[in-house]
């Protein structure tokens, strides 16, 4: 008898999304078609974001940080994907708004190792290419505007996250200097 509760946990389709979150990072840019047009990916991307965003701090802060941290990773992605979208559309992009959404959740996959210093500046960096090559896949951008549309966002973003958390949500927040 066929449940009508709604979609049920599938460990399979799980592996089949960390697959293809990998394959994203590895700039594959057929998964990048398949993820933009996959609706049901969106559930397992805001779930990678939000743990991407909590591992990233987990050694500067406590559990409101953390819980925070992952509200704010889910916020950002979509702001960040809304300001690629607006400036794509003003540079002459076709309007694939979720399909962006989706692939740049996927990929933070990434932000998983952020925990190590290093390594994890080189996954924020990585972010950023993924990002570019993603624009340029689903907005239909030459690679110089894919790059100007993502590198403005991301200076956007980053602005937009210090000043939250050097102010308000700072305390919040609890991390170190802060």
């Amino acid at each position: 008898m066929r449940s009508d509760k709604g979609p049920q946990f599938e460990p399979a389709g799980t592996f089949d999304y960390v697959r293809k979150a990998i394959e994203v990072v590895k700039l594959n840019r057929a998964v990048m078609a398949e993820v933009a047009a996959d609706m049901s990916v969106i559930r397992f991307g805001l779930a990678v974001t939000a743990i991407g965003g909590a591992v990233a701090v987990l050694p500067y802060t406590n559990i409101r940080g953390i819980i925070v941290a992952a509200v704010y990773s889910i916020a950002a992605l979509f702001l960040f994907a809304g300001f690629v979208h607006v400036m794509a559309g003003y540079s002459g992009g076709k309007q694939e708004f979720m399909g962006f959404v989706r692939v740049i959740a996927l990929s933070g996959i990434i932000d998983w190792v952020a925990v190590v210093p290093v390594i994890g500046l080189f996954a924020t960096t990585w972010s950023v290419v993924i990002a570019v090559v993603a624009a340029r896949q689903i907005y239909d951008l030459r690679r110089g505007r894919a790059a100007f549309v993502v590198i403005l966002a991301t200076l956007v973003m980053w602005a937009i996250t210090a000043m939250i958390f050097s102010g308000s949500l700072g305390s919040l927040y609890k991390m170190r200097g802060a």
